[in-house]
């Protein structure tokens, strides 16, 4: 989830209106999906909308050490390990703003794979009790644009 601004502000809700978990670069961790299973299971959350943004420094960073091979110190390597599934196909086609398709990219992979989760997401998502969407946040016009 995004955290350049208040999410609760962005879409006009109260708290307790949205379950919000946030990690850098948007991809599924263990715990990270434990969280959205309570939402959806528990709480009876019924949209997951994973939310990239422009000019997003964790996949920018991801995309210069795939390209450049970087090290990166402490476990900052670990989250670009962890994004590599979903950003190196952006590498791999031709286009102009890498750094776009690299995060629409990130954004697709982690909504395919929060769809297909077993055992609560997907079968919730096959059974059609859950969505999972993607989108992105335009930071220069605050807009949220669905994928």
């Amino acid at each position: 989830m995004l955290s350049k601004a208040s999410l609760y502000a962005q879409q006009s809700t109260q708290n307790c209106e949205l379950f919000v978990v946030r990690v850098a670069g948007n991809f599924v961790t263990p715990d990270g999906l434990g969280s959205l299973e309570y939402g959806a299971a528990v709480l009876g959350t019924k949209v997951i909308m994973v939310l990239g943004h422009t000019s997003c420094g964790a996949v920018n960073a991801t995309v210069d050490a795939l390209q450049k091979g970087n090290n990166l110190p402490g476990h900052i390597a670990d989250l670009v390990r962890a994004m590599k599934p979903g950003i190196e196909p952006a590498l791999k086609t031709a286009g102009p703003d890498l750094q776009q398709r690299a995060m629409i990219a990130n954004v697709q992979a982690n909504v395919r794979r929060l769809q297909t989760e077993k055992p609560i997401l997907g079968d919730m998502v096959a059974a059609g009790k859950l969505k999972v969407v993607g989108a992105y946040y335009d930071l220069p016009t605050g807009k949220v644009m669905m994928l």
